[in-house]
């Protein structure tokens, strides 16, 4: 049974939402500021989160930049306001995905059910897809969804966290380096189509993987902007 976990501050929301889930089989429980949220994500150990960005005391922001200190589990942001910025800025932490309140229950299972889809189909990769990447300083490792990255100045070497859309982009262009990616096509391979995704989501994701892996985001040398066309992966 996959287990969701609901950090929300709105009793009502919390009871309609854990109704409605529990009737397709999951697992639900729920905390209702975001200390306890973070309590929950050690102890319950979800399969996915539903995260409420405006909250008292620890908002959903920060919530989320914890989260992403030790785990990659899916996270669906939860905001009440539709500006394009709330909803960058909960990329740009670590979000996989949003919904705008207030919402359907229709689409909220809609979006977790793909958004498990997503992590379920990423951990069961075929045996040929499981292989390692060297480029450069880099090793990718797509049967443990892990990175890792050479330090030049001391020759040692450092784990970086990225969650499952991270790993799943860098993966993307590391396996064809030179090939200019559209936000399009970034978003069709990612199995975004059925979600209301826009294109600045490509653009936070890509955003938020070059503060984890280049030595410098402002002047990637992995990760490189096309104007007009889209991403590229390539080594300077």
């Amino acid at each position: 049974m996959q287990k969701i976990l609901i950090i929300d501050d709105d009793t009502r929301l919390v009871k309609n939402v854990t109704t409605y889930l529990n009737d397709f089989g999951y697992s639900i429980d729920a905390a209702l500021n975001g200390r306890d949220g973070l309590n929950k994500v050690a102890s319950f150990k979800p399969d996915l989160v539903l995260l409420d960005l405006m909250m008292p005391a620890i908002d959903g922001l920060e919530v989320c930049r914890e989260i992403r200190k030790t785990s990659s589990v899916p996270i669906i942001m939860l905001t009440a306001r539709g500006e394009e910025s709330d909803v960058v800025a909960g990329l740009e932490v670590g979000a996989d995905d949003y919904l705008t309140k207030p919402f359907s229950l229709r689409v909220l299972a809609a979006r977790i059910k793909a958004s498990l889809r997503r992590t379920n189909a990423a951990g069961a990769k075929t045996e040929a897809e499981k292989a390692v990447l060297v480029r450069g300083d880099l090793t990718i490792d797509a049967s443990r969804m892990e990175v890792f990255k050479k330090i030049k100045d001391n020759d040692q070497v450092k784990k970086i966290s990225l969650t499952g859309t991270e790993f799943n982009l860098l993966w993307m262009m590391a396996s064809k380096p030179g090939l200019v990616f559209s936000r399009d096509r970034l978003l069709d391979e990612l199995r975004n189509r059925e979600l209301e995704a826009f294109d600045r989501s490509i653009d936070a994701h890509i955003s938020h993987l070059r503060k984890k892996i280049e030595d410098s985001p402002k002047d990637p040398k992995y990760i490189i902007t096309v104007w007009g066309s889209g991403y590229k992966f390539q080594e300077r």
